[in-house]
């Protein structure tokens, strides 16, 4: 922990220029938008529409209120992975401050999850709006979103450091970023119940499985948000484990090739 002492200081000594960046990024992204901010809210109201059709009515996972267990953990599984798709480039998008500049080059990727952090706050709403009208009213076990919002930003912060970095070395990562969340996507436990795993045929399939380091930290908004229970200390310090874990490869990996990164982009 020692470690990342010196990085967090530089950040917080930076973070007039994250918080410009974040700005600048939700102007770009939204400019001569019709809707604006509102597609934030859109885009997983009908990825919910669309799922619910696939999986609660063809293919019938039997999971009671779908849409508001889908949510549940498509809202912090779409932090993850929108996050390290907007990140991977943005080394390479800001070449230009980075040889002008002399800031530390964390603060783009980590300005990129934090504009993605505001998108997803604000896709709590209607996710209220939508438990409310099927049954699932906010209750003192939402309380528990505060840590579970602390454990996926900095678990998303970790895996935008890590493939920013990468990306600069290796062009060829925008290619299996995506092939990677698309997998990761079906072994992490959104569409189905965490259940559901425990009826594969192949035990050492299953581990594989249940090693996901998501799946603690997505189980940590499904629980408050759908079931109405709050997570165990045996779930949190998972989830907690896995995001240390993820955090310090991600900067490990990030400041031992920085200097690198100038000779690259």
């Amino acid at each position: 922990m020692t470690a990342l002492a010196r990085p967090v200081s530089e950040l917080w000594r930076f973070r007039e220029l994250v918080a410009l960046l974040v700005q600048r990024d939700l102007k770009v992204r939204y400019k001569r938008s019709m809707l604006g901010m509102g597609w934030t809210l859109l885009n997983p109201m009908l990825q919910m529409i669309v799922y619910t059709l696939v999986f609660s009515t063809i293919m019938k996972v039997g999971v009671p209120r779908f849409p508001v267990f889908l949510l549940a953990g498509l809202l912090p599984w779409t932090l993850i992975s929108v996050s390290i798709t907007g990140s991977a480039h943005c080394l390479l998008n800001n070449q230009g401050l980075i040889r002008k500049v002399a800031v530390p080059q964390m603060v783009y990727p980590l300005s990129v999850v934090a504009s993605k952090l505001v998108d997803f706050l604000l896709s709590l709403f209607p996710f209220a709006v939508l438990a409310i009208a099927l049954g699932r009213p906010p209750n003192a076990t939402w309380l528990y979103l505060l840590p579970a919002l602390v454990l996926v930003t900095v678990f998303s912060a970790g895996l935008s450091l890590l493939f920013s970095s990468l990306t600069v070395f290796y062009r060829d990562m925008r290619h299996l970023i995506d092939i990677l969340i698309q997998v990761w996507f079906y072994v992490t436990p959104v569409l189905y119940p965490l259940e559901f795993l425990e009826k594969v045929p192949y035990p050492w399939m299953r581990w594989v499985l249940l090693a996901n380091p998501a799946t603690p930290v997505i189980r940590c908004f499904q629980l408050p948000l759908y079931e109405g229970r709050a997570p165990s200390a045996a779930l949190l310090g998972e989830a907690a484990l896995s995001t240390v874990l993820v955090l310090v490869l991600g900067v490990t990996f990030f400041l031992r090739h920085e200097d690198e990164h100038i000779h690259f982009i």
